[in-house]
């Protein structure tokens, strides 16, 4: 279990938009310098494989005293066998005495001696299913205990790390659709010939891109989900540390011979109300845990599932609720289809987050505060194997003359001011290609907008 040190330092990092920036260079700084401050260590680093997998380089390390350090040998597989035998197995290498621990004592003359170096914590570094290099942690000095809350701690950092490689994916993919649009306005008339190949590489980048989307958006949850499950759980260890009070405090009345009647029932009694405290609070952070994995899976895969829909709403709707809390924006649901569809319920998943969080950012723009921020979410049958779903606001509404081109990619009213004019465009492929359905929008400026989405079912 971590501690409230590096909980809080995971919270901090996980809201940090330079992880999501696409500056690579500064997101691995933040990260080891987490991974510093966090575990109390020497020296952090982060090494990636090359091509091959035989041999890994350091990406960047850092010093305890934030010093910087870039030139350090390749490590080949030749030269240290059982060092990468030991990272074949995709396991954290915990490394308390390195200089005689099997994994890491080849290390002894040539680096580990040098550097005084004593312990070492490696632990993997995945992205999109492959082991792309380690987290190196190194303690000087003397050896060093690694307990599981250090270990848990780099791991954690470790998946933020995806988060970074996939922010830097996202950007370069949409600095490609940005070139091969503007060289497309300049050279369609004399390039015709060549446009239909131009058009599927555009479709190509563009899937890239709709992926790379999908893992920042669930990274945009994060944070408040985080917060909402300190909270019961939190509650949980309060109430635990009351009950031991109590069966701390029985216990020293049996052995002083001084317990009665009256305090055996009213100790019971206290016990008894923190257990259900704890057991309630338990089951709420369990129930919050397991809507937010759910929504993760299926967001970051589609498969084709037979599902209940407005159920699957719900689940969907429960894990923005943190984000939608942050913007001060209160969801209504009029869930009254009663469906069940064969579709694709990740892609559904992805359409409705991006359009409630686009609505909590965008719609409420130079709205005064106290203003009253509603977005309601209703579903209704249209026919046998015809569901739709409407996604309102109160909002501050989309310019008629904007309206035509919001679904077009790199449209934006908020451009300079973090608008890439990509989330409505993403929308409209999910559910035109992925959902084979259709989505229409109505929007009065000053009163609100209506996002509506028509799905089939895919098995019919």
């Amino acid at each position: 279990m971590l501690n409230d040190l590096l909980e809080n330092l995971l919270l901090s990092l996980s809201m940090d938009p330079v992880l999501d920036s696409g500056d690579k260079a500064q997101a691995e700084l933040r990260l080891l310098q987490s991974c510093l401050q966090g575990l109390d260590t020497s020296r952090a680093s982060i090494w990636l494989y090359n091509a091959g997998g035989d041999a890994m380089h350091c990406q960047r390390l850092c010093k305890r005293n934030n010093s910087q350090i870039t030139e350090l040998p390749i490590l080949t597989r030749a030269q240290f066998p059982h060092y990468f035998a030991e990272l074949d197995k995709k396991r954290v290498i915990i490394a308390s005495h390195a200089r005689s621990d099997p994994a890491t004592s080849e290390f002894t003359e040539s680096y580990l001696v040098p550097q005084d170096i004593w312990s070492m914590l490696d632990v993997p570094l995945r992205y999109q299913g492959e082991v792309i290099g380690i987290i190196c942690c190194e303690h000087t000095t003397a050896p060093r205990q690694w307990s599981d809350g250090d270990a848990s701690f780099v791991a954690a950092l470790s998946d933020l790390y995806g988060r970074v490689c996939a922010a830097v994916d996202r950007v370069r993919y949409q600095q490609q659709l940005e070139q091969a649009n503007e060289r497309l306005e300049s050279q369609v008339v004399e390039r015709t010939a060549h446009l239909q190949q131009t058009l599927d590489q555009l479709r190509q980048t563009q899937q890239h891109l709709i992926e790379s989307e999908k893992m920042a958006s669930l990274g945009s949850l994060v944070a408040g989900i985080a917060h909402e499950v300190n909270t019961p759980v939190g509650i949980g260890l309060t109430g635990i540390s009351h009950c031991s009070h109590l069966l701390n405090s029985v216990q020293r009345s049996i052995d002083n011979g001084t317990l009665g009647k009256m305090q055996l029932q009213k100790t019971l009694a206290e016990l008894q109300n923190s257990a259900g405290l704890v057991e309630r609070n338990l089951i709420r952070a369990a129930e919050l845990i397991s809507q937010f994995k759910q929504s993760a899976v299926d967001q970051s895969h589609y498969e084709l599932h037979r599902f209940a829909v407005d159920d699957y709403i719900l689940d969907v709707v429960n894990t923005l609720l943190p984000f939608c809390k942050q913007h001060q924006v209160k969801l209504e649901l009029a869930l009254q289809s009663g469906m069940t569809l064969s579709s694709y319920p990740g892609a559904i998943a992805q359409v409705l987050t991006n359009l409630i969080t686009n609505a909590c950012i965008h719609a409420y723009d130079g709205f005064a505060r106290e203003t009253v921020r509603v977005i309601a979410i209703e579903s209704s049958m249209l026919s046998s194997g015809r569901a739709q779903i409407r996604v309102t606001d109160n909002g501050c509404g989309i310019p008629k003359d904007a309206q035509q081109r919001i679904f077009e990619p790199f449209f934006t009213t908020r451009r300079g001011r973090g608008g890439t004019g990509l989330g409505l465009s993403i929308v409209y492929n999910i559910v035109q290609k992925n959902l084979q359905g259709a989505i229409s929008v109505v929007s009065k400026p000053g009163i609100g907008t209506r996002f509506s989405v028509r799905l089939d079912d895919l098995a019919r």
